[in-house]
């Protein structure tokens, strides 16, 4: 739902704040919806006031519909706009649907600016109040973690570290892992397309190598990468190609010694299933400088804001070695709830 805001934002909400619909300021993203989402995100797409929910490009499975409370609890109208037939039929009556182009609908949208704008100024003062509303409540879960001074060093506090030290207009790419569960719910995303997440495939380590491609399409950019110990070994050889063409990305690691989103499972069945999904702290500073990358480690949550900043300040490839806690539950809260009401294996 972030992802749709954002390309909702850009050609129309220009032409609809220029007629004076939007202020300058307003905010048109309240985070992720599903895993690992919002409370703000929930809060705005099942709390019973919502008229029209405008879905492009996504899918309605499991993931992306919190296990269908979508289609369960909210009064919406849904439309749904999607070049994928399958996808817009694959699960019964979600609204109305519109098989096309995306991009043609906003820019048939943006065409008709004039025509909606009357609308929607009308109902200004109800949308803000709404908004207000949701707003005045917390927007994330564990804030805490944020923040958080013991060793070994949260992933929310690295992701917190991360986006202080990333520009703005930076972009990041996240990995497959209990680290994307993090990124999903702490990264806040300034402007689109500066948050790139395979949510619904999770292949593992893909977002290596993708930031190549990212880094030599967007060259005015900062580019960075949250990534796993667990993903590092299975595409972390990739970072040798970006130090090669000395492509100014940094690679954060989060080294938790575990494939964290499995053990965090695995391990409620005993000590065999934990220790299958455990994996020896390496040394990836080490690796990277292998590579011909910067390589840097940081054990204390003291120290990550400083190194960080030293990374991005060498222009050249560096990888951080953050030395994580597994032991640390994902913010999936509202999903997992949907997950409990909807199945009775949970």
């Amino acid at each position: 739902m972030k992802e749709i805001a954002e390309r909702w934002s850009i050609p129309v909400a220009t032409t609809l704040r220029a007629k004076g619909v939007f202020p300058e300021d307003h905010t048109l993203s309240l985070g992720v919806f599903g895993y690992a989402g919002t409370r703000h995100a929930t809060a705005a797409i099942l709390g019973g006031e919502l008229d029209c929910l405008l879905v492009l490009g996504s899918g309605f499975n499991e993931r992306d519909t919190m296990h269908w409370t979508v289609r369960a609890r909210s009064k919406a109208l849904m439309i749904h706009v999607n070049t994928d037939m399958e996808e817009l039929t694959a699960n019964g009556d979600m609204g109305h649907v519109v098989p096309g182009s995306c991009h043609a609908f906003l820019d048939l949208v943006h065409e008709r600016a004039a025509e909606i704008a009357p609308a929607l100024t009308a109902t200004q003062s109800r949308r803000r109040e709404w908004l207000v509303g949701i707003k005045a409540n917390p927007r994330l879960y564990d804030v805490e973690n944020l923040s958080r001074a013991s060793a070994p060093i949260h992933p929310a506090t690295a992701i917190a570290a991360l986006r202080k030290a990333l520009p703005r207009d930076g972009i990041v790419l996240v990995d497959s892992g209990a680290h994307r569960a993090f990124a999903g719910h702490y990264w806040t995303a300034y402007e689109p397309r500066t948050y790139i997440s395979a949510t619904n495939l999770g292949p593992m380590g893909w977002a290596v190598p993708a930031a190549v491609g990212v880094q030599c399409a967007r060259p005015d950019r900062r580019v960075a990468v949250i990534t796993g110990d667990g993903c590092m070994q299975m595409h972390g050889i990739e970072v040798q190609t970006a130090a090669r063409y000395q492509l100014p990305i940094v690679y954060v690691v989060i080294n938790n010694s575990a494939l964290g989103n499995v053990w965090l499972r695995a391990r409620q069945y005993g000590a065999l299933p934990a220790e299958l999904t455990s994996i020896p702290d390496h040394d990836w500073a080490a690796f990277a400088r292998a590579l011909g990358a910067q390589g840097f480690t940081v054990r204390n949550p003291a120290d990550l804001e400083s190194t960080l900043q030293t990374a991005l300040a060498a222009r050249t490839t560096a990888l951080v070695d953050v030395k994580a806690d597994k032991n640390c539950p994902t913010p999936v809260y509202d999903f997992s709830a949907g997950a409990r009401a909807w199945s009775y294996h949970e």
